[in-house]
């Protein structure tokens, strides 16, 4: 699999396969239930959307020189999570409806502010080396991979309930097992890039994880949220979606040769996620059955 073959379409195939279970997986009922308690859900979607971006560029500010990987942690941050979240906010004794519920309107939002908010932070990192890419086009490529999956999803469970129902966890594995397959050939074909990521970066975005995690709890307490919500709203903000970081990446390298710089971060949160996030899952899973 060459380089161009892996951003052009085996990423993009694997962010849509994830994205259409992701809408599959959502209900009416877990909108109405989320619906009845508005706070927890506006508390989520601000941290997401506002709070981790803002979290991300200072951090990148004060710890990053090095231009293109400061644009892809920033990228990264802008990304929120994926099903994977809604996975590990069930672990975590979490409100599942509440995580499926703000993964799906956090994605669906992102479709405005991801493409306007990358152009304008390749404008601040790489002032007149930004390439050139229109923002129309930017969004309609974030859309393509983004939303219309997650629409298709949420389609299918509204016109055949009965056959998602009954198929739906089936469906959800064999989606996270193509995406996983893929974005695992991925990294393999570029693992000298992933190695020397890991080198440059890792601890970095270590570190970014772990305080968007706290982030994600202080919010919480301060907002008087129960421990649930709380904990739902801790990896929800503490997780990204790296295979769509990786992807807008790859959009803005454009047609330069090689692999695109501003998708290393991703690449490298993306073999770091799980160490990162489970300790903590699992840490807050025993601390609610004490509670």
């Amino acid at each position: 699999m060459t380089i161009d073959t892996i951003i052009d379409v085996a990423v993009p195939v694997a962010v849509f396969v994830m994205m259409f279970a992701l809408g599959l997986g959502l209900t009416v009922a877990d909108f109405r239930l989320t619906l009845k308690r508005p706070k927890a859900l506006l508390v989520g979607v601000a941290s997401q959307i506002v709070l981790v971006p803002v979290v991300g560029f200072l951090f990148v500010s004060l710890l990053q020189q090095d231009a293109d990987l400061a644009l892809g942690i920033v990228l990264l941050a802008l990304c929120p999570g994926a099903a994977m979240s809604n996975l590990l906010t069930r672990i975590a004794g979490g409100d599942v409806a509440l995580s499926v519920s703000l993964t799906a309107v956090s994605n669906l939002l992102s479709a405005a502010t991801l493409p306007v908010l990358s152009l304008l932070a390749a404008g601040h990192f790489l002032g007149s080396e930004a390439p050139r890419i229109e923002l129309g086009d930017l969004t309609l490529r974030v859309v393509a991979v983004a939303t219309v999956p997650v629409l298709l999803g949420m389609a299918s469970r509204r016109l055949v309930p009965r056959l998602v129902e009954r198929h739906e966890p089936a469906v959800f594995r064999l989606c996270f097992a193509v995406f996983i397959a893929i974005i695992g050939w991925s990294f393999m074909e570029v693992a000298d890039t992933v190695q020397s990521g890991l080198l440059l970066i890792g601890w970095q975005l270590a570190v970014l994880t772990f305080l968007l995690l706290g982030q994600g709890l202080a919010v919480g307490q301060i907002c008087g949220l129960c421990p649930p919500q709380r904990t739902t709203i801790a990896v929800e903000t503490g997780v990204q979606n790296s295979g769509l970081g990786l992807a807008v990446g790859a959009m803005l390298w454009g047609d330069a040769t090689g692999f695109p710089l501003f998708a290393i971060p991703s690449v490298v949160y993306g073999t770091l996620t799980y160490a990162m996030t489970f300790p903590v899952v699992i840490l807050l899973s025993r601390a609610w059955q004490r509670v």
